[in-house]
């Protein structure tokens, strides 16, 4: 008497079938991925290019941040760099004699103190510690770019008139172009996105701004 033997396929099918069937049934459902509360970023206001309106950033929470030891020097050493060009800007309302020379120094100084304060939000944020900037003029900041020495920034404040006009800007340019040296420094070797996004703002605002004051010096 013979025996029926179902081809090999039809078998080979059917104990693939079991074993989907068994895995599916034994499979639980996967589990909800755990959603924690987000942490709600907080804006820094900084300005625009010369004429142009002011841009909100929206800052990365402390706890997500990026602590980067060159970000956290590049806003330190920023906050001291925009301070002395304060000291300077301010000067010029009163010691200056060009329309044009006092109207970009007040441009640099209503641009430049909300920078300061963005800076040291990002710095706080991130762990830094805010540099003291009470008598940046009397502290010789001289090994950082750009900056003026003290006996340059006496003789700038102590200057009237046409004299105070020509040093201003010839300070003032080799400030700027510091400023756009430590900005490189921090695109290029910095971590942290908004803290890159400042520094390439304050690097176009003041590459414009030493192109006008190198005009302006042919006019005196």
């Amino acid at each position: 008497m013979s025996h029926f033997r179902p081809p090999r396929t039809l078998t080979l099918f059917a104990a693939l079938a079991l074993a989907l069937t068994g895995c599916s049934a034994s499979t639980p459902d996967a589990a909800p991925s755990p959603s924690g509360p987000t942490v709600p970023s907080v804006p820094v206001i900084v300005p625009g290019t010369p004429g142009g309106p002011n841009q909100t950033l929206a800052t990365v929470p402390t706890s997500a941040a990026t602590v980067d030891p060159d970000d956290l020097t590049f806003l330190s050493d920023m906050m001291v760099h925009h301070s002395q060009a304060l000291v300077m800007a301010e000067r010029a309302r009163t010691a200056g004699s060009n329309a044009r020379v006092k109207g970009l120094a007040e441009r640099i100084r209503v641009g430049q103190k909300p920078e300061i304060e963005a800076m040291r939000q990002l710095l706080v944020e991130r762990g830094g510690t805010p540099p003291a900037l009470e008598h940046v003029e009397h502290t010789d900041h001289s090994g950082m770019p750009g900056m003026a020495t003290p006996a340059e920034l006496a003789k700038l404040l102590n200057s009237t008139g046409k004299a105070f006009d020509q040093l201003f800007l010839a300070l003032m340019i080799k400030h700027h172009e510091g400023a756009v040296t430590m900005s490189g420094t921090a695109i290029e070797k910095g971590a942290d996105l908004r803290i890159g996004e400042l520094a390439q703002d304050v690097s176009v605002t003041q590459t414009k701004e030493i192109a006008t004051m190198r005009q302006l010096q042919k006019e005196l």
